[in-house]
């Protein structure tokens, strides 16, 4: 894998019952995510996790999404994903965002923004993330 073609992981918060993201605000994360990959060269991967992530009433329409936007992802359960956090490389945490049901995006432990108000791109550059 090139520089120009690194792996980027997102991992979204899919949660389930009134506090999940909307279809539409799903679907635009998903584009959001896939546009800040192409602006920086890099390959999507994304983590779809909560509760359980099948129980979202939307997952299969992201799912179809990702398949047609050819983007590779994981649906983790919760001790799936206790077992990627304890597994993960050190360094993975430099190119990966976490985005939560209200679409809250951080890095490691800093809050770059809000995927619903802005550009996944612009927050990553007004952050300084990536240097």
């Amino acid at each position: 894998m090139s520089r120009t073609d690194e792996l980027f992981t997102f991992e979204l918060d899919l949660g389930a019952g009134e506090g999940c993201m909307t279809e539409e605000g799903l679907e635009d994360t998903v584009y959001n995510c896939l546009d800040f990959c192409l602006l920086y060269g890099k390959t999507p991967h994304f983590y779809l996790g909560g509760d359980d992530p099948l129980r979202h009433p939307s997952i299969w329409t992201v799912l179809e999404l990702l398949r047609e936007e050819g983007a590779s992802f994981s649906l983790l359960s919760e001790p799936e994903k206790t077992e990627f956090e304890r597994n993960r490389h050190p360094l993975s945490e430099e190119n990966k965002v976490e985005i939560a049901c209200d679409g809250l995006a951080r890095q490691g432990d800093t809050i770059i923004g809000n995927v619903f108000e802005d550009r996944l791109a612009d927050l990553w550059v007004v952050s300084g993330c990536g240097r």
